[in-house]
């Protein structure tokens, strides 16, 4: 099953850590105190406000539609980069006009994975207290976790318990330098048991330190809300619940909307519920500017979802074009891109609770996030009907129906939608902006589309990696 991949694009285009791995004969600056690794490895593991990861993600899911600029229109036309992703195309890298994007996350997050092996090979020789050591060794195993978490979701199968062990992952890399490695594919339950290791070490860290909640980077509530979202990926609900129940023992506030003022972003300072916060908060793709010809603006079936009392459809999503806007403004801070929230706690321990029976604990956790997302003195309360069976199915779609609305737009529907079935998705493609053609694309269930192919740029070195067959995707005749 393994073939093998390289990983010498991996080192290309960095940048402090250049000097970093030089030798000493060239009188460069090597890093002596655990500070100055902590800073290096704060530069150059975390990903920056600069760094747009995964900015595709929602632009492939349900929760989003292509809007076109009737008559005369101007400025940027982002059908140009999205199309191979809005319709998914067998290579989505391809533009609509022949030329190549450039998909950014494999080469980020291994450029990451490395700064954290070299990081944890050379801390033995570093000085400094036995605190600051455990303090960054805690944070590099949880970098470290996630950067697999993201790979893998992106480009390895859905994990399946069945078929984990058989299933294409993403290589395990243990590069420590400038070296050229040659390293095969690892299997969907080889990189999952990766993450739960570096999880497992990083809270143990963690768990001797004093808690601060400094959201720019890792600490052991973010690592077991990481836990918990590893553990519902896999179906171990009992973990889930274990996982978040120690998350709520240090951080559980939720951020009431109805305090919401103007210029208010979930995603900023005045939110208590920010766990960890990373990334750009660029809405490139979804821009209401006038010089915008085309964006991808919410869904209809998104914003059904939402009730008529419900805060969210307006303080998630602006009225006009129904643009996202839950992150702060890019021009302002170049922070609070993503984060790790409180509500996913609460939506975490719902589904374990709804899939193992414990429905009266799911619907209590959802009406828990309502009370602070709905119009005070409005009712929030869930109901269910129905013998038990019955029940339990409209607690689970209760649960995804509320998981949808909270973390819309925040990279995590396409993840979702992998791990709940791969369901069948139709976009329809607009040509032109004057004479406007329609054209439906057809994602199928279990379509092989749901991964993501290797990048270009990686595969273009060695036509023999084992890649994801993506099926080429034509237009449908009568969808």
């Amino acid at each position: 099953m393994k073939k093998i991949i390289y990983l010498m694009l991996l080192i290309t285009g960095l940048s402090a850590c250049d000097d970093f791995l030089e030798e000493k004969a060239k009188d460069k600056i090597i890093p002596k105190t655990i500070r100055e690794y902590d800073e290096l490895f704060y530069g150059e593991a975390y990903v920056r406000g600069d760094v747009l990861l995964g900015d595709y993600l929602d632009i492939m899911t349900d929760d989003v539609k292509l809007q076109v600029k009737t008559g005369f229109a101007f400025g940027v036309d982002i059908r140009e980069n999205t199309y191979g992703y809005f319709t998914w195309q067998a290579d989505p890298e391809m533009a609509l006009s022949g030329a190549r994007n450039s998909d950014k996350a494999w080469k980020w997050l291994y450029h990451s994975i490395l700064m954290a092996n070299i990081t944890l090979r050379d801390l033995a020789e570093a000085t400094g207290s036995i605190q600051e050591r455990e303090q960054l060794e805690a944070e590099v195993y949880f970098i470290r976790a996630w950067d697999y978490y993201m790979l893998v979701n992106l480009y390895g199968k859905p994990y399946v318990k069945e078929t984990a062990d058989i299933e294409l992952g993403v290589p395990i890399s243990k590069v420590e330098g400038m070296e050229d490695v040659l390293i095969g594919r690892s299997s969907v339950a080889e990189v999952y048991e990766q993450i739960q290791d570096d999880l497992d070490k990083a809270i143990e860290l963690f768990s001797g330190l004093k808690y601060t909640n400094d959201y720019f980077k890792g600490n052991i509530a973010a690592a077991y809300l990481l836990a918990s979202r590893i553990s519902l990926y896999k179906k171990e609900y009992d973990d889930v619940i274990t996982y978040t129940e120690k998350a709520f023992m240090y951080e559980k506030s939720l951020y009431d909307l109805n305090a919401w003022e103007y210029g208010d972003k979930v995603i900023s300072a005045k939110s208590p519920e920010i766990i960890f916060t990373y990334g750009d908060a660029w809405e490139r793709y979804y821009s209401s500017s006038s010089f915008i010809r085309a964006k991808h603006p919410a869904s209809a079936e998104l914003l059904s979802e939402f009730d008529t009392n419900d805060l969210r459809k307006s303080k998630y999503i602006k009225s006009w074009g129904s643009v996202p806007i839950k992150r702060a403004d890019a021009d302002e801070t170049k922070v609070f891109g993503y984060a790790f929230r409180t509500s996913e706690l609460y939506l975490n321990r719902a589904e374990a609770y709804a899939e193992t029976g414990e429905l009266d604990k799911a619907i209590k956790d959802i009406e828990t996030i309502r009370k602070f997302r709905y119009v005070t003195g409005s009712d929030y309360s869930l109901s269910l009907s129905g013998d038990d069976s019955e029940q339990k199915k409209q607690a689970i779609a209760a649960v995804r129906s509320e998981r949808r609305k909270e973390l819309c737009f925040e990279q995590h529907r396409w993840f979702d939608l992998r791990r709940w079935g791969m369901p069948e998705i139709k976009h329809t493609f607009i040509k032109g902006t004057k004479d406007q053609v329609e054209e439906v694309y057809v994602l199928e269930e279990n379509d092989p589309a749901y991964t993501l192919p290797i990048p270009y740029d990686l595969v273009s070195f060695d036509k023999e990696i084992e890649q994801i067959k993506r099926p080429d995707r034509l237009p449908v005749v009568n969808p």
